[in-house]
């Protein structure tokens, strides 16, 4: 097997086994928003969002760094796993001191739930900040599959003490005390999946060979955190938990899992681009390659889920109606995001941490004063104005891109139009045949479902066959 058919190989094997865990907390989260409501999942959704930002400052990007440098040894590894305890251990502590007051600044309403929620899921900080140190040793060895076992072993934990506990009648606590799960369970798998322990050293020296391109990379992450979270971050404080329920649902079923299949990508490209990085050639061969089959499998699916919006959302909660006009436009939004994901990657593989970190600082300046001056048209508005820029973010990343890769926007959208007629072939099965389905949600998605599937695979196999087979005969290592 040559190395360009080794590295393909791996890489679509590594989207499904790291992808599949992903469609399971989906799963479970959409159960959850059915049986506890927009409004109690909005507090959780809240308390959610500023623990992982505080578990992603703690990580502290080392683990990226240890992926980065080929060269980099056990004292390394060392080295990050005890600096990234310390700061997670430390924050931990700091929060649960502060917990009262956090809960009354960070909470409108009744503080004792959120101080209650916020107070136990903080302890999944110093799981989290440390398994990335165990991950990198397993993305250096490109075995997606062992890190792909221990989050499915741990989103079936997730997933099976969650709802234990919510039969127990624990209710929002159940799906806190779900997520702590996930993330020990997590840990565990990851560290007999990498067969490595720390040694109780640090070195100094070997800590600063890391630390700049991680602390960089942890800069651009938190500030990729807070601009893919900014929309809650207005809606929580000035529309309250309802809208923030509403439109975290919507979030969920589009941005979100695109910013994990981003984390995906980056898990995966990352180390297959850094593998390559002195071969313009051959990087850019394998971007657009990603490009192409980023587009051909969320493209259709987008379509699909902007069109069906209505009878999804009602299904899921007949007054979640509030929820469907964001569940398209960000499906629109997500659309535009997805043919960018692998620019982060890019920068990464070439060295370019710092681009990440300006890129990330640019996209907030532009996006406060667009979700500002838009949350007054309540969820709907704050969508519309995530979908608009996403088309100017997408050029201009790109433009980067083509800079580092030493190619053009011809090269980069010839591999576009083929995912693109696949999903207007979907958006055709649908459109057409709107007047005559079902009314009733659980029949209008089953039928519709079954038509997007039959408009996608007949767009697929007039455009796009021959990519198709191409992946799939990478996926089996021909």
């Amino acid at each position: 097997m040559s190395d360009t058919q080794s590295l393909a190989t791996r890489t679509v094997r590594g989207l499904f086994w790291t992808g599949s865990a992903f469609a399971l907390q989906i799963a479970t989260t959409l159960v959850f928003y059915r049986l506890l409501g927009a409004e109690r999942m909005g507090g959780f959704e809240w308390a959610l969002l500023l623990v992982m930002l505080a578990a992603l400052l703690c990580d502290l990007g080392l683990g990226s760094a240890l992926v980065q440098d080929r060269e980099a040894g056990d004292e390394h590894f060392d080295a990050a796993f005890w600096t990234c305890l310390a700061f997670g251990s430390a924050v931990t502590f700091l929060v649960l001191a502060l917990a009262p007051s956090l809960a009354g600044w960070l909470s409108r309403e009744e503080t004792r739930d959120f101080e209650s929620i916020l107070s136990r899921l903080v302890l999944l900080v110093p799981f989290a900040s440390v398994s990335g140190v165990f991950r990198a040793r397993l993305q250096r060895d490109l075995r997606w599959r062992a890190m792909a076992a221990a989050e499915i072993a741990a989103s079936f934990a997730h997933a099976a003490l969650s709802f234990s506990l919510l039969a127990a009648g624990l209710g929002v606590m159940s799906v806190v005390y779900g997520a702590l799960a996930r993330e020990v369970v997590l840990l565990a798998g990851l560290a007999v999946a990498a067969r490595w322990l720390p040694r109780p050293a640090l070195r100094l020296q070997a800590l600063r060979r890391i630390a700049l391109f991680g602390l960089n990379l942890t800069g651009s992450r938190c500030l990729q955190y807070l601009g893919s979270n900014l929309p809650r971050l207005f809606i929580y404080p000035l529309l309250g938990e309802a809208a923030m329920g509403h439109f975290s649902f919507a979030y969920r079923l589009t941005l979100l899992p695109l910013v994990r299949v981003s984390t995906i990508l980056t898990r995966v490209f990352f180390p297959t681009f850094s593998a390559i990085q002195e071969n313009t050639d051959l990087l850019r061969r394998a971007y657009l390659r990603s490009v192409g089959a980023m587009a051909l499998g969320y493209w259709p699916v987008l379509a699909g889920l902007a069109l069906l919006a209505e009878p999804v959302v009602t299904l899921t909660r007949p007054d979640m109606a509030p929820a469907v006009w964001p569940l398209r436009l960000l499906a629109l939004a997500t659309l535009v995001k997805a043919a960018g994901t692998g620019v982060g990657s890019v920068f990464l593989a070439r060295g370019r941490a710092s681009w990440a970190l300006y890129w990330s600082l640019f996209t907030l300046v532009v996006l406060v004063p667009s979700l500002y001056g838009s949350v007054d048209y309540g969820v709907a508005g704050v969508s519309g104005a995530l979908a608009v820029t996403a088309v100017l973010f997408l050029v201009l990343s790109q433009h980067l891109a083509n800079r580092l890769l030493e190619m053009g926007f011809a090269d980069y959208l010839a591999v576009l139009w083929r995912p693109a007629l696949v999903a207007a072939s979907v958006a055709l099965a649908l459109g057409m045949t709107s007047p005559w389905r079902p009314e009733a949600p659980l029949a209008a998605c089953a039928a519709g479902g079954l038509l997007a599937a039959l408009g996608g695979l007949a767009g697929a196999r007039l455009f796009a066959w021959n990519e198709l087979m191409g992946l799939w005969r990478s996926a089996r290592g021909e």
